[in-house]
Order: C-alpha cells, then sequence, then structure tokens
C-alpha cells in the first residue's frame, strides 16, 4: 500500500504554511507604502473620502473629522496582527482624545466580520475607541485594501502624510501622530 503519500502532503502543508507565515512575519512589518520623499510637500496625496457607519448606524464621513489630525487604521476582529496592535490604538486615543480623531474602521462584510463580533470583541477586550463600521465596504474599497491592518496618517487639511501595511508599533504609532502634531 502507498501509505507514505499522505504523509508527504502533510509535511508539504506544514512547510508551505510555515514558510507563509515566516515571509508574512519579515515582510510584513512595518512596511510603508510611500517612501520618506512622500513628505515633501510637492508630493502630498489627498485622502479619498469615504462612508461608514457609527455604533447609532448614522453615516459619517472621512471629510467630517478634517480640521484636526486623523489616524485611520483599517481592522477586523478576526485579524490576529490587529489584535496586536488595538491596546496601542486605545493608548492613543486616551492620550490624544480631542487633538487627534482616531478613527478605527472595522471592515464589517456582514459574513466574516459582523458588527456584533466586532462589537463584542471590543466589549470582551475593554476598547472603547472611535469605531465605524464600513458596512458597504465604501472604505475598503476607496482605499483599494488587499490586507489588514493598515494605518493612514492624515493631517489637519486632509492630507496623507504616512500609510503603512501591516502591524505597527507603539512607537511608530505615537512619532506619527506627534509628526502630525507639530
Amino acid at each position: 500500500m502507498n501509505n507514505k503519500k499522505p504523509i508527504i502532503i502533510g509535511l508539504a502543508m506544514i512547510l508551505l504554511i510555515g514558510g507563509g507565515v515566516f515571509l508574512y512575519s519579515i515582510l510584513g512589518k512595518n512596511y510603508k507604502i510611500e517612501n520618506e520623499e512622500s513628505k515633501d510637500l510637492n508630493n502630498v496625496s489627498k485622502a479619498i473620502d469615504f462612508t461608514v457607519y457609527d455604533k447609532n448606524g448614522n453615516k459619517v464621513n472621512l471629510s467630517d473629522f478634517y480640521g484636526k489630525p486623523i489616524v485611520v487604521n483599517f481592522w477586523a476582529s478576526w485579524c490576529s496582527p490587529c489584535k496586536i496592535e488595538m491596546p496601542y490604538f486605545q493608548n492613543a486615543t486616551n492620550k490624544y482624545k480631542g487633538d487627534v480623531n482616531i478613527l478605527m474602521v472595522n471592515l464589517t462584510d456582514g459574513a466574516q466580520e459582523t458588527i456584533e463580533s466586532a462589537t463584542e470583541y471590543l466589549t470582551k477586550n475593554n476598547f472603547d475607541m472611535n469605531v465605524f463600521f464600513d458596512k458597504d465596504l465604501d472604505a475598503g474599497y476607496k482605499y483599494q485594501l488587499l490586507s489588514i491592518p493598515r494605518t493612514i496618517f492624515i493631517d489637519k487639511d486632509g492630507n496623507i502624510v504616512d500609510d503603512y501595511i501591516g502591524t505597527i508599533s507603539k512607537e511608530i504609532l505615537f512619532e506619527n501622530i506627534e509628526d502630525l502634531l507639530n
């Protein structure tokens, strides 16, 4: 009998998955979409407006928050890398409340992520951040999200200053917020 075939397939799958996780951990860390030259005032990119919903079901636009610096974080409760950085965003919300609009945009597709699953995750972990639900996937579509988490730093005039794909550290979050404030 050919009993070795399932074992070989199983080992190949383990190596493939392990390699994928290893590559993601190396290539995904702190990857910045734009390089340092993006901070040049001649190379400013205007943030694309989008519509999401607050916890009461009211429509909210990104442009409603112009006038103060904005940090937009795209996340979902099933996303392990998102969960790693959630405490950093809670700390930033507590520290910069009133000075910076920190918008936690949940990718609420209605299947893999629902308002209920997101709310349950937030409640269970005592997070009380400014959460919005992208029920129509308007924000996800407009920002062409291919992976999460993703964090976008926007100045008070609505210009994108920095854009990160992947988990960011608390230090990077706070440094970028301080840059927005200065």
